[in-house]
């Protein structure tokens, strides 16, 4: 080997690396995960759902609000509502809402549900993602976290484990 193409293999090599090494790996998690809700400062156990498409966050809406004209990123409304704290009480806030989701109902039919942005700390991975605000006391886990948080954390989910992370981030 000559010594350019010596010098050739080494640059490609060390290029080929670095590629990688910014690449983020996808973080293997089970199908219930502990996930921090960033903006409420509680830990809380998730379902991460490949079936569902949007996350989802068990609130209580207070109150949705005009505020203004309505643009093709926002819906000119705000939402007020509420969270529960894992040690009691809750926590109130208010959001824009960016949109709204049709959910298919279990005896038929849809609802509409408000959709905003929340900060969530998943497999030590911040993420700030889309969630939709569902009355989710009948179900299991508080949040539900679908393909599109999944997605922006590049997590990979094993259907056959549960809690294989925790939730610490650093931000």
């Amino acid at each position: 080997m000559t010594y350019r193409a010596y010098s050739m293999a080494v640059l490609l090599s060390v290029a080929v690396a670095a590629a990688a090494a910014q690449a983020k790996a996808p973080k293997r998690v089970g199908w219930v995960e502990e996930i921090a809700i960033a903006d409420v400062g509680t830990v809380v156990k998730a379902k991460l759902d490949t079936g569902a498409k949007t996350s989802s966050i068990d609130a209580e809406i207070i109150d949705i609000r005009k505020t203004g004209e309505k643009t093709s990123k926002k819906t000119g409304e705000t939402v007020v509502f509420s969270v529960s704290l894992e040690k009691g009480g809750s926590k109130t806030f208010e959001r824009e809402i960016r949109r709204y989701v049709r959910i298919k109902k279990k005896g038929g039919g849809f609802i509409r549900r408000p959709v905003i942005e929340m900060r969530f700390c998943i497999a030590g991975r911040m993420v700030e993602e889309e969630v939709n605000l569902a009355n989710r006391e009948g179900f299991v886990y508080p949040v539900l976290v679908g393909r599109n948080m999944m997605a922006h954390a590049e997590l990979m989910v094993d259907s056959g484990a549960k809690q294989l992370s925790k939730p610490t981030c650093t931000e």
